[in-house]
């Protein structure tokens, strides 16, 4: 799987917004501080979202990585890999487990219990957090520049 590293083909769509039919889906990590810039570590089928559960109130994705190891990826960027890879990646897979998360419960840290593939946020509107702050900051700017923009 080294390969996919170094082949920015392998960047499909940037996910903005997690949707049901990324369950399972194929997708690498942007990078991931403090870990080796490597496909083992950036590279799995998506097994649960957890709205704003991560670390700055960002979300908390459950990755099924190539070692069968189901790793929990907070305040990352994600992109799908585009399909045209699948059949490769089915077969770097093909003995890893298929997480079905409407099924089967997943814990972390010996506590946080949850079922269903995208976990609603358990944090309030109106309530601020870090990422919650950055998105409002940058839909501010964008808001501001498209009104002072001319339509001629």
């Amino acid at each position: 799987m080294s390969k996919i590293i170094d082949n920015e083909e392998f960047f499909g769509k940037y996910i903005s917004e997690w949707k049901p039919e990324h369950k399972n889906a194929y997708v690498i990590t942007g990078m991931i501080q403090g870990k080796e810039c490597t496909a083992e570590n950036r590279v799995g089928r998506v097994a649960q979202v957890r709205l704003e559960a991560g670390d700055y109130g960002s979300d908390c994705v459950l990755l099924r990585h190539k070692d069968d190891s189901l790793v929990p990826h907070e305040n990352q960027s994600f992109w799908l890999i585009p399909e045209k890879f699948k059949e490769y990646l089915d077969e770097c897979f093909k003995d890893v487990y298929e997480d079905d998360s409407d099924k089967h419960f997943y814990t972390l840290q010996k506590k946080k219990r949850a079922k269903g593939f995208i976990i609603p946020s358990k944090i309030k509107k109106g309530k601020s957090t870090p990422m919650r702050d950055i998105k409002n900051a940058i839909s501010g700017k964008i808001d501001e520049i498209i009104s002072t923009q001319s339509c001629s």
